[in-house]
């Protein structure tokens, strides 16, 4: 056991070295302002309001990652090596998570190094956006799941610090609030009643709710009392907004100055290059308030109103839309790579991170037949896949409907934050078939002699 331990620390030390080395050219090139692949301002704004305590002008995003934003300075060139460090500590969970199910040092070193150098990864942690930040708290979730799920002595600690991380991971991507029914439903037993109502589910129960009830009504009582909605992010109608935009025409004389303010502002930005309305959003609603008088998020307010009433009224169009998120989320080519390319124009970069695109796009395939294939599996009560492959399954099938059902546009990085999990979920259960068949051969080969 010394031998084995000091060889998984051999190992590890070797992933922290490789990690760090293919994050130098990022960190080390830029000088003294990094090149920022992704640039979202809100956060910074947020970040300024929680080191001016204006707490009054939070709301549009959700704290967490603007935290983390403050607590770097606001300085970008810190941000993106706070991010890195998470990436790398995120690598060596996937890798001690890994050789606990292989129980191979050099197989679970390639698995963490896949997941530290993929370059949706790298790119997202030289971005101000929160991917890396939600990528590390959903590792970190299923890394604590591994090392505690089957501890029974850690009935209220574990379930307490699982329900602390995936509370902190809402609350830095909303999208991910819908995960949490999923870690209960996975954390406490829903069958039979003689289990549910078990001294050990329930001191799960009331353990893992504490601080998910703490935190993310505590922070949705703080938008109450800031805006009058209990929302985690006022942010709600513009994300709702993407989703019917093509159809905005249909809305009644009683959104006339919404309805009339995004078309005046949607033609406009018709040629914009993105795919979501962003653009015609920032500018309708300084319209409508000028109109108006009301203030910003009253007009958010009342354009989330105005997309919950064409999405209910009609649904077909809504669910069309929904469709075209989710085959956005899985990686669906963009105009620019579907078109052909001057081959004399591509330069080894361009080539290269082509490459890196359609190798991704090929993984994300491969892992959605299994995740698809794993539900009759599941409802059959199979155990074609472990607890924790169920587990990392449902929760990318759940994010990617629930984000097509409540945004469009740039679905495609929805997906980041679970790179990792599905490069894990991929080599690691290729692994055990591997050695599945090979001690089938071995068996078969002994009886024959």
């Amino acid at each position: 056991m010394p031998e084995q331990r000091d060889n998984i620390r051999t190992y590890a030390v070797v992933l922290l070295v490789l990690g760090i080395l293919g994050r130098l050219p990022a960190l080390a090139l830029t000088g003294h302002d990094p090149i920022l692949v992704y640039f979202d301002g809100s956060y910074i704004q947020s970040a300024q309001d929680i080191l001016q305590f204006n707490f009054h002008a939070l709301g549009k995003r959700t704290p967490v990652y603007p935290l983390l934003v403050a607590l770097c300075g606001l300085n970008p060139w810190v941000i993106c090596l706070a991010q890195s460090i998470l990436g790398v500590a995120a690598s060596l969970m996937i890798f001690e998570m890994a050789f606990r199910r292989t129980r191979h040092g050099h197989f679970s070193l390639l698995v963490g190094l896949t997941c530290s150098l993929t370059p949706e990864v790298l790119i997202y942690e030289s971005s101000v956006m929160s991917e890396a930040l939600t990528n590390f708290l959903l590792v970190t979730s299923l890394w604590l799941i591994t090392r505690y799920d089957d501890d029974t002595n850690n009935s209220i600690r574990y379930p307490l610090t699982l329900g602390t991380i995936v509370a902190l991971t809402g609350l830095t991507r909303p999208l991910m609030l819908c995960l949490v029914p999923l870690y209960y439903c996975f954390l406490a037993p829903l069958w039979s009643p003689a289990r549910i109502f078990s001294r050990e589910a329930i001191k799960r129960t009331l353990s893992f709710a504490l601080p998910a009830i703490i935190l993310i009504f505590g922070w949705c009582g703080f938008i109450y009392f800031n805006t009058g909605s209990f929302t985690p992010t006022t942010a709600a109608g513009h994300n709702l907004m993407d989703q019917v935009d093509p159809y905005v025409e249909l809305a009644p004389e009683r959104f006339a100055a919404l309805r009339d303010a995004w078309i005046r502002f949607r033609l406009y930005n018709k040629n914009f290059p993105n795919r979501n309305a962003n653009p015609v959003f920032d500018e309708a609603v300084p319209e409508v308030q000028r109109q108006t008088g009301k203030t910003a998020k009253q007009v958010w307010h009342e354009y989330q109103s105005l997309a919950f009433y064409l999405a209910i009224h009609h649904p077909l169009l809504y669910l069309r839309r929904a469709e075209q998120g989710w085959i956005q989320f899985w990686a669906e080519p963009t105009l620019g790579e579907s078109a052909w390319p001057d081959v004399g124009t591509v330069t080894p970069v361009e080539f290269l991170m082509t490459m890196a695109d359609f190798l991704v796009r090929e993984i994300e395939a491969v892992f959605l037949v299994l995740a698809l294939f794993s539900i009759p599996c599941a409802l059959a009560r199979l155990k074609t896949f472990s607890k924790l492959e169920y587990l990392i399954f449902a929760m990318t099938l759940w994010v990617s409907v629930f984000a097509a059902l409540t945004e469009f546009g740039e679905n495609r990085r929805f997906c980041v934050p679970f790179y990792m999990l599905i490069i894990y979920n991929l080599l690691t259960r290729g692994w055990v078939w591997i050695n599945a068949e090979a001690s089938e051969r071995h068996g078969a080969t002994s009886v024959g002699f």
